[in-house]
């Protein structure tokens, strides 16, 4: 298992005199943020007319007033005193957060038959933070989770994923007014989304979207693909090297070799067949990881060799010889009679595997033996027979 984190950080900083102490403030250009603000002026009991909140840039710039022929025109429409005045919050939202924000900011107070008060001491600064972390492993449940830190709950963020998959999303609200959006996202993870990058897209208020830096996933899955490298056309008594090969991760750390009846050969990722006979029958190999295992298809060595005749009779009934001819090669052979030192054409031929069966009908003359002769391309070979007449052989 591995967990990555990623993080993006700030493309400007806000400051602002409000309550006493540095606020650290996150926010997102091209989103909206919520700074918190109460004051303490005057004190309990002093006789109020009315309320006025003011908002400052620098010192002369107005960006938040309830006369809105006071604001400067770049903040007209994206500023809003969200907090209640007369019960001494000042909290301010700002809209569509820009790169010409970056500025001390600080409130004023004018109090109706009393007095005025600005605040010009203290600091806050807005900083953007993304994070994607993401753990993976073939035929689990993965849990990545996309978070960004903001501080405008009205218009929390959106996210898209590059995979598909269940999508929950959470928000928690942090200290000093801001809050933190999260989007996580369930997926069944495969061995094609190994070393394939997880992302994340993050869409603000105002349209801006941020993606984040991909994390490339690391699936661990089970062998696939498990295939045997070998010489497929081997001549008997030879000796053939065959390799097992798999795509895994982790890789294949052990290798198995058995027969079609399932009898263990050999352990190991090669295997060395001495003196390979017609006979040897198919077999497999297993490739084996941490996380499971999986079989190549059957071998079937293609095992060549020069033909032997395994049966031959022949009968005759009058001037009739009724011949047949059974030889074992590979690769088949051609079969022929000789009879009366003329070579004949075959009545049949039959072939089934390594057999070839050839049956001759023909007129006996004076002959008194039939010979069968087979060829391949490893060797001949050929064998004489009596003939008898009026009888079998």
């Amino acid at each position: 298992y591995r967990a990555d984190e990623i993080i993006i950080y700030s493309f400007f900083m806000i400051t602002l005199t409000v309550n006493p102490g540095n606020l650290n403030i996150q926010g997102i250009d091209g989103s909206c943020v919520v700074i918190p603000c109460s004051y303490n002026y005057p004190e309990p009991g002093k006789q109020i007319t009315g309320y006025t909140g003011i908002w400052y840039k620098v010192i002369e710039d107005v960006i938040y007033h309830k006369d809105n022929n006071q604001i400067k025109q770049e903040y007209k429409g994206r500023t809003e005193l969200v907090g209640d005045i007369t019960q001494k919050n000042c909290s301010l939202k700002i809209y569509s957060l820009r790169q010409s924000d970056r500025a001390p900011f600080y409130f004023r107070i004018e109090l109706g038959g009393y007095d005025q008060h600005s605040y010009r001491n203290n600091e806050v600064s807005i900083t953007p933070t993304v994070s994607v972390k993401e753990e993976v492993v073939e035929g689990q449940n993965v849990s990545a989770s996309c978070s960004v830190s903001h501080s405008c709950p009205s218009s929390p963020p959106e996210f898209t994923w590059t995979h598909s998959g269940k999508k929950h999303f959470q928000t928690q609200q942090l200290t000093d007014g801001q809050w933190k959006a999260a989007s996580v996202l369930t997926f069944h993870p495969t061995k094609d989304d190994h070393n394939k990058p997880l992302s994340c897209t993050v869409r603000y208020k105002g349209g801006l979207e941020r993606e984040q830096a991909s994390n490339v996933l690391k699936v661990k899955y089970a062998p696939v693909n498990v295939k045997v490298d070998y010489k497929s056309h081997v001549k008997e008594g030879e000796t053939v090297q065959l390799k097992c090969s798999s795509e895994a991760n982790p890789p294949a750390n052990s290798y198995l070799w058995h027969n079609e009846e399932g009898a263990r050969l050999h352990q190991g990722q090669s295997y060395k067949l001495i003196n390979v006979s017609r006979h040897t029958g198919a077999l497999y190999c297993t490739a084996i990881n941490t996380v499971g295992e999986s079989k190549s298809s059957p071998v079937q060595l293609n095992v060549s060799f020069a033909p032997e005749i395994k049966k031959i009779c022949c009968s005759s009934e009058d001037d009739v010889v009724k011949c047949v001819c059974i030889v074992e090669s590979s690769p088949p052979s051609m079969v022929q009679f000789v009879l009366s030192d003329r070579v004949l054409s075959s009545t049949k031929t039959e072939t089934h595997g390594f057999n070839t069966t050839e049956t001759l009908h023909t007129k006996s003359g004076s002959s008194e033996f039939v010979q069968c002769l087979a060829i391949n391309t490893l060797g001949n070979v050929s064998l004489t027979f009596p003939l008898a007449v009026n009888g079998k052989m």
